[in-house]
């Protein structure tokens, strides 16, 4: 495929544009249907075309069909320019007028960059991967909520979350829940988090704020301890954006937590600056401090915290089950998630409903069995009828409702070929529903049949 330049009144909008359910065959009907119901994506993107220009980065696609240029890739930037050199185009009044006064303001290109494809099929591939998600990594992969904030380089109260993330996993490398908490954090509940940190009453209440420049302790870490590791735990199972909205719901939250708060006594006369790191993301290595009397040991790298579970279940151990059971986990445990996370997807969902199938037929937990979500949620019900284990929050949470990561992306792991599973995403369920197989597991030896 070559480059060329086109005069924007030279090209046409594709009549036949997957974007539209009906084809439109003229310029006026093709802008009406990408204006369609939210006119003010189209006009922002003019506006943003006629102050910076078309993005350099990225060329609209055209073929040529009986002798007029068709654009089959860009529609929206081409409909953006033709309706800023001819805001007529436009029906709706106001948004026609806005168009106008974009157009007066700046001076938008007149001509527009195009790669030339010989027939639309030769450019599916390349529109395919442009439109339909990140296709196990062939096509376009969206930054993360952290990795925009890193780029953004802002003081948002993402990046503050961040920022507090990686030196509470200085602070504590050794305390491997703790980190596997904040993993789990850093994956789902990371608005949550920053949302109860934008709050200065939990912040003097953790003892810490922030600066420009780094983050000010009013303890030592020690003294933070408890509470920094309640704080993840909570956030890791049950608490959920919704507890935490408003400030009275905040306060409340400082109060179910007050015993594991650090006391005003331990509080530093003078408050210590902790400065910043080069990067708000996840540390990699520290080194030991040097002691000047102590022997010399061998130079190694402590992992600041440790790796995210790697294998499906890896710290699953179930010594109660049937012998098939127990053969299909500790098959599943051998998988490496980043290796095969299509396989590793399924077998999640293969061990956790054999599991809950098997305990509800020997124990005789006969109601409500015929969905999955019903049968995690009898078994949930059974290992801790009076929901104490905070430990299952997350796997009751995740079961029963159709939150991002439900019962549902587990049949879709298995039933649905365009489904693709995300590293993350299998990693986290692997996660949350350990302790349930480990408390079921647990409640088989108790109660044997």
């Amino acid at each position: 495929m070559e480059q060329r330049d086109f005069a924007v009144a030279d090209l046409r909008l594709d009549g036949n544009n997957p974007r539209h359910a009906v084809p439109t065959p003229t310029t006026r009907e093709a802008i009406a249907a990408l204006l369609g119901k939210d006119p003010e994506k189209l006009l922002r993107l003019a506006q943003d075309i006629a102050q910076k220009g078309v993005n350099p980065t990225e060329f609209p696609i055209v073929v040529y069909e009986d002798g007029h240029a068709i654009v089959i890739e860009g529609n929206r930037r081409i409909a953006a320019l033709k309706a800023l050199a001819d805001p007529s185009l436009v029906e709706e009044s106001r948004i026609r007028q806005m168009f106008a006064i974009a157009a007066r303001r700046h001076s938008y290109p007149q001509s527009v960059r195009c790669v030339v494809a010989e027939s639309r099929e030769e450019a599916r591939h390349w529109i395919t991967l442009r439109h339909t998600g990140e296709n196990e990594g062939v096509g376009i992969q969206p930054w993360t909520t952290e990795q925009k904030t890193r780029f953004a380089e802002k003081k948002t109260p993402t990046e503050k979350a961040l920022r507090f993330m990686q030196q509470v996993s200085e602070w504590y490398s050794a305390d491997e829940k703790l980190l596997q908490d904040i993993e789990i954090v850093r994956s789902t509940r990371l608005t949550t988090l920053a949302r109860l940190l934008s709050d200065p009453k939990v912040r003097n209440s953790l003892g810490f704020d922030f600066r420009d420049d780094g983050i000010l302790a009013e303890y030592e870490p020690e003294a933070m301890h408890n509470s920094v590791r309640r704080l993840f735990s909570d956030l890791a199972t049950h608490l959920s954006v919704s507890r935490v909205k408003s400030k009275d719901q905040r306060s409340e939250y400082l109060g179910a937590i007050k015993d594991d708060l650090p006391q005003n006594s331990q509080r530093l006369t003078q408050p210590r600056f902790v400065p910043k790191q080069k990067s708000a993301g996840p540390p990699v290595t520290v080194q030991a401090p040097s002691q000047p009397s102590a022997p010399a040991r061998p130079t190694s790298s402590v992992p600041n915290r440790p790796q995210q579970d790697k294998r499906v279940f890896q710290n699953v151990v179930m010594r109660n089950i049937s012998p098939r059971t127990a053969k299909v986990l500790n098959e599943a445990k051998k998988i490496v998630i980043a290796d095969s996370p299509n396989v590793a997807a399924i077998m999640i969902r293969a061990v956790i409903d054999i599991a809950v199938t098997e305990a509800a037929e020997t124990q005789g937990w006969r109601r409500r069995q015929d969905k999955l979500r019903d049968r995690i949620g009898v078994a949930l019900r059974h290992i801790d009828p009076e929901n104490a284990d905070r430990k299952l929050d997350e796997a009751r949470r995740m079961s029963q409702n159709d939150g991002a990561l439900s019962v549902k992306n587990l049949h879709s792991f298995m039933h649905q070929w365009d489904v693709h599973p995300m590293i993350v995403d299998i990693t986290t369920l692997s996660v949350v529903y350990t302790p349930m197989l480990l408390k079921l597991d647990e409640y088989l030896g108790e109660n044997p049949k």
